[in-house]
């Protein structure tokens, strides 16, 4: 349903808005879906933006998940990924914050 509403929205920009949506915020399978169907012709092409929230989301939990699965694991300076200086979840939030 969302991807028929969006390839109409797409496809009717231009005669009732007089606009082409050259960005397109959205999820992987509907951005495909309305490039697939050419809205504009095929020398037009969309660009699929990242939304940033998702971005920090996703940031946020590689990050805590890369701390998790290395807790044990020394690096090179011999020491751990966490700790005091290191990739604290103080960090983590600081860098997904900073990001938006």
């Amino acid at each position: 349903m969302e991807v028929e509403g969006m390839k109409k929205f797409f496809r009717r920009s231009v005669a009732e808005r007089g606009v082409k949506y050259l960005s397109y915020i959205g999820d992987a399978s509907t951005f495909k879906a309305v490039c697939e169907d050419k809205p504009y012709g095929i020398n037009t092409t969309i660009e699929k933006v990242e939304c940033v929230g998702h971005v920090q989301k996703r940031m946020g939990t590689r990050l805590r998940k890369l701390k998790k699965d290395m807790k044990k694991k020394k690096l090179a300076d011999q020491k751990t990924i966490g700790g005091r200086g290191r990739l604290t979840d103080e960090l983590i939030k600081k860098l997904t914050t900073y990001y938006g």
